[in-house]
């Protein structure tokens, strides 16, 4: 992929605390279910739990800019960051009056790598050419109003695999999708071909009871990331 160059900048680390959200009760990793003729057991997972085994769940309403940035590194890249580390780091390289005006943007999380010396950009792209290209990434939709970051997994046969993270792993067809998504595809310019292996995994269309080539992409510009942002409320800090 192309991509713009800038100083990265150090990261400045604060502590932040972070309640749970209210709701679905998860059982413990590792709960066993116990069959009635006591000959064997079997490890089993909660519908929930299942839903967030390659997603990282928000834990604020405000918060699924970290959380979908997580969850691409974490779980496409191998990079254990979570919500929290990333939260308080793109506050620290973020424009902090914006944020607690608009949330954060691409361009926060843009921001946030390149102070890690990890590369990225945000590219105009369509549905095809992320399926042919094979690299996940962060878009932002909007659900009657209220705009959403998550993470694109997989493409294909008609549907978007989607790490939400509000609402864990799902499939959308590729229409309703499109109709929500302002077309900019948030992935890294780093470590692509790791990108690549973890897009479209069959245990993760597999979590959802489912049973390529590459494009050069055109860098958006670094206004068009800063007008990404989500949600278009005030932030409590």
């Amino acid at each position: 992929m192309s991509r713009s160059s800038s100083k990265a900048a150090s990261i400045c680390v604060l502590g932040l605390a972070l309640t749970a959200c209210a709701g679905d009760r998860v059982a413990p990793t590792g709960s066993y279910l116990s069959m009635s003729a006591g000959d064997f057991s079997l490890p089993v997972k909660s519908m929930v739990e299942r839903r967030y085994l390659t997603v990282v769940r928000q834990q604020y309403d405000f918060s699924c800019g970290s959380a979908a940035l997580a969850t691409l590194l974490r779980y496409h890249y191998g990079d254990l960051q979570n919500e929290k580390t990333i939260f308080i780091g793109m506050w620290n390289e973020g424009d902090q009056a914006q944020i607690r005006r608009y949330g954060f943007s691409l361009l926060d999380m843009k921001r946030y790598l390149q102070a890690r010396g990890i590369k990225s950009d945000g590219y105009r792209v369509t549905l095809a050419d992320i399926a042919a290209t094979g690299v996940p990434g962060i878009a932002m939709i909007d659900l009657n109003g209220y705009k959403h970051f998550v993470v694109i997994k997989g493409v294909a046969d008609g549907k978007v695999l989607v790490g939400d993270p509000s609402l864990g792993i799902r499939l959308m067809d590729i229409d309703d999708f499109s109709g929500m998504w302002n077309g900019i595809l948030f992935a890294l310019a780093d470590a692509v071909d790791r990108g690549k292996s973890s897009f479209g995994r069959p245990e993760e269309w597999g979590l959802v009871a489912r049973g390529r080539a590459t494009i050069m992409m055109e860098p958006t510009s670094l206004q068009a990331l800063a007008l990404t942002r989500a949600p278009p409320y005030p932030v409590e800090m």
